[in-house]
């Protein structure tokens, strides 16, 4: 009998590593490759940017559905994957949730609504994951911190209005004109919404000439659109941490990062900028509540 299970790790990366969303899709495609299930998409979760949480560059987690014969068998692999590959230095947590459609989950929810808004404790996270037996909560390394965010997002993937989805989505040929319709089936997408969460009609002609990313709403795959000069546009891909901490310093950031010997791009999931080459765009800054520092060893001591 097929069983879904939820899956989110986090803290397993440093500033050198591959990301943990990669991490993540790394780890389901080797339990594909061995029998044991298939995986959907990957759900990133942004926890909350405070000085009193350790975090490598973004405080995110991330999260999998799984589809699997065996639970057993893909938590004993997950345990091993994430020993042997998570990155010197991290922190590494791991959840495993099997979805019971009966069961009331309302309360890993709060969990990770309060993970967006406060700073939690690995207490916490043993407190509330003992309610559901079940469940699957680890830590394999370091301080074992990772298992607050792996939890928190196994909530915020149930609500199933948060988050975005790994990968973005590109226009074939620079440029799109198409129908919702026609722009669902080519990429994937459940809905088009308005900025205000109104449903765009499968008619509506879209022009999609910009990389945008889809969102997780009512546990559908959407993607927003903005209305320019009367025409229907996907909205563009960009950070909610650039809109809120620099909107107005996108020019400095591309031309500090363009001399910057140092300068590496980070995963594409964590990339906020619109340009390449900037700074908001870096493996190596790190987010904070008012802006970003960077956290390169040479630069910091220049």
């Amino acid at each position: 009998m097929q069983k879904t299970l939820l899956i989110c790790i986090d803290d397993t990366d440093n500033l050198e590593s591959i990301g943990t969303g990669q991490l993540l899709e790394n780890m389901c495609r080797e339990m594909h490759v061995l029998g044991l299930g298939e995986a959907g998409f990957v759900s990133r979760h942004q926890l909350l940017i405070h000085e009193k949480i350790e975090y490598t560059s973004h405080n995110s987690s991330m999260c999998c559905e799984f589809r699997t014969g065996n639970p057993s068998a893909v938590r004993s692999f997950a345990t091993s994957y994430l020993e042997e590959h998570a990155a010197e230095g991290s922190d590494p947590g791991l959840c495993i949730l099997p979805v019971d459609p009966e069961q009331n989950y309302s309360a890993l929810t709060a969990f990770g609504l309060r993970a967006q808004s406060e700073v939690l404790q690995k207490t916490d996270a043993y407190g509330l994951a003992w309610q559901f037996p079940e469940m699957s909560l680890s830590e394999h390394g370091g301080t074992g911190d990772g298992v607050i965010g792996a939890l928190a997002g196994v909530g915020l993937r149930m609500s199933g209005s948060d988050g975005r989805i790994k990968g973005k989505i590109l226009p074939e040929g620079g440029c799109e004109r198409l129908t919702v319709s026609q722009f669902c089936s080519r990429h994937g997408i459940d809905q088009v919404l308005t900025a205000d969460h109104h449903l765009l009609s499968d008619d509506t002609e879209l022009i999609f000439d910009l990389p945008t990313k889809a969102v997780l709403l009512d546990n559908r795959k959407t993607v927003l659109a903005e209305q320019i000069d009367g025409a229907w546009h996907p909205v563009p891909h960009r950070g909610r941490n650039l809109q809120k901490n620099g909107k107005d310093a996108s020019e400095h950031a591309a031309s500090e990062a363009g001399r910057c010997r140092f300068f590496r791009l980070d995963d594409e999931d964590e990339c906020f900028a619109r340009e390449n080459i900037s700074c908001y765009n870096c493996r190596y800054r790190r987010w904070t509540n008012d802006s970003f520092e960077c956290m390169h060893r040479e630069v910091r001591h220049e």
